[in-house]
């Protein structure tokens, strides 16, 4: 079992600021063939300025890193949630997934889509090593 912590901070175009983390535990379980990512979104501060940052729908994405250095390729964990929904609550999410003798790590990053162009800003992502 591994617990995993990333805090992010976007900013927006009028000085506004809101800090997200992701949280939560890594585990490998059925002879350590399969993972199960279990975790939480949720904003630490700022809370309050969500619209000056244009109010993105907030998710969670998850990669893979093997011995060798190639990854699996990015893929969504969480439901797309406003900043709105997570001032009132956290968003939880889980995944349970197949994990190769040849992986090494696993990678996760926060994502925040924004606007009518859904542009997407992503966090620096977090690995999570299992050996």
């Amino acid at each position: 079992m591994k617990n995993f912590l990333l805090r992010w901070t976007l900013t927006g175009p009028k000085s506004g600021s809101v800090e997200f983390e992701i949280s939560g535990l890594l585990s490998l379980y059925n002879d350590n063939h399969s993972y199960l990512i279990d975790g939480r979104l949720r904003i630490v501060s700022g809370h309050a300025y969500y619209r000056e940052i244009g109010n993105p729908r907030m998710f969670v994405r998850r990669n893979g890193g093997e011995a060798s250095g190639r990854q699996w390729g990015w893929d969504l964990i969480s439901g797309k949630r406003t900043c709105e929904k997570l001032c009132t609550m956290e968003t939880y999410f889980q995944r349970i997934g197949y994990w190769a003798p040849s992986d090494r790590t696993l990678i996760l990053s926060i994502g925040a889509e924004q606007g009518w162009s859904k542009r997407t800003r992503f966090s620096p992502p977090v690995e999570v090593r299992m050996c």
